[in-house]
């Protein structure tokens, strides 16, 4: 996408919002937060000994590491909410913060000792730092960090104790590295479910998409074949049976007319009021049988009712097939006839004829114009129904019904 000068974020190098990492993003903020609080309450539990800390280090180390420590973590929490690249900077500097200024101790530390029951102050925290590590890295990263600052911090504990510098180390040390991977785990754990969901919901969506793009192509292919099936194929079939001139040319020139709208997606009308479908109906009737008996009833108070162009236009066509099946089906002798009624919100059509009839049952269901041209359209036709009625010898009744589903 082009750049635009305007756009929230892009002043300050932040990206877009990436719809496919919603899950994983707000579980960092989330994350990242809970960093933060820990290094306030941290701060304010170990005060008292970071006060005293200054009489065992070179002046400028307690100073510095305070503030890089807790100050970058204070600062982690108030970038969770600028965006993803600036709270992964904050957490990235928190991280490596930690583990350079506890091994600048090792440099500043003045030789001067504790007691064997007190503890350095930063020793009270490595996990909080491993924490920030998983917010800016991988989980192999964040994993390496908490063993580099567990060990840094273990042996800065026990070389300032009065004591051996071995002297229960590996306990402190098994303890620290327990405790802290209980917590980094669940970080972890946590952030790749995230991922995961977010990655579960990408293909959901794209196969979604897929699946849509599938059935609008099976429905504009659907659309193809019927229209092929009910113009160009019976005007050829038509002309073919010496039809009347007049009738062909009228009927090649629809048939043009429809494919030319569908190639250019225009062929989908206006809304129409009820006039207008009795007329589209009974053109669509004529056209396929001159010489059918069409009626034609408008419920009172439609008037002023507005029908959506596709009921219209599918039921017409499915007419259209409907009587033109008859036409070529029920024999010579057979009589037709077309009732419409129109109502608000509904279109009722029978296509009626007393010929020879036949047993829908056995009717391949590979065949287009019943299945395709009449079935298949009056089913795609959101409200809309077909139910076709024969038997050998009995002749047969077609009822083609849409009624809006807002209704």
């Amino acid at each position: 996408m082009p750049a635009v000068a305007d756009e929230p974020g892009r002043a300050t190098g932040e990206k877009s919002p990436d719809r496919s990492t919603v899950a994983a993003d707000r579980l960092l903020r989330m994350f990242a937060r809970f960093v933060a609080i820990g290094y306030v309450c941290y701060f304010a539990l170990l005060l008292p000994q970071i006060l005293e800390s200054p009489t065992r280090t070179a002046w400028w180390w307690t100073p510095t590491a305070t503030v890089l420590v807790f100050g970058s973590g204070v600062a982690l929490g108030f970038a969770s909410f600028r965006g993803t690249v600036w709270m992964k900077r904050a957490a990235a500097l928190n991280a490596l913060a930690y583990v350079v200024m506890v091994a600048l101790w090792f440099v500043a530390w003045n030789g001067t000792t504790i007691p064997q029951d007190q503890s350095l102050w930063f020793t009270a925290f490595p996990g909080v730092a491993s924490l920030a590590a998983a917010v800016a890295w991988r989980p192999r990263r964040a994993f390496v960090h908490m063993i580099v600052a567990v060990l840094l911090a273990q042996c800065a504990n026990h070389l300032v104790r009065d004591a051996p510098f071995d002297h229960f180390l590996a306990p402190d040390l098994a303890f620290a590295f327990v405790f802290c991977a209980v917590f980094l785990a669940a970080a972890v754990v946590g952030l790749g479910t995230g991922r995961t969901l977010d990655e579960t919901i990408a293909v959901t969506q794209a196969t979604a998409a897929a699946a849509a793009a599938a059935e609008a192509r099976n429905a504009e292919r659907e659309r193809f074949d019927a229209l092929v099936h009910d113009r160009v194929m019976s005007t050829l079939l038509a002309a073919s049976r010496n039809a009347p001139r007049e009738s062909l040319v009228e009927q090649a020139e629809r048939a043009l007319t429809e494919l030319d709208e569908l190639r250019r997606g225009t062929d989908r009308d206006s809304a129409l009021d009820a006039a207008a479908v009795v007329v589209r109906l009974r053109s669509a009737a004529t056209e396929a049988d001159e010489d059918i008996v069409f009626t034609g009833r408008v419920a009172p108070g439609s008037d002023e009712a507005s029908f959506p162009p596709e009921p219209a236009r599918a039921t017409a066509a499915a007419l259209a097939e409907a009587v033109r099946n008859s036409v070529r089906h029920a024999g010579k002798d057979a009589s037709r006839r077309v009732e419409v009624d129109v109502a608000p919100r509904w279109i009722s059509v029978q296509i009626v004829d007393d010929g020879r009839g036949f047993d829908p049952d056995t009717v391949d269901p590979h065949r287009l114009g019943l299945e395709v041209s009449i079935r298949g359209r009056m089913r795609r036709l959101s409200g809309g129904r077909a139910v076709v009625q024969s038997a050998p010898g009995a002749g047969t009744r077609v009822l083609l019904y849409w009624r809006d589903p807002v209704a």
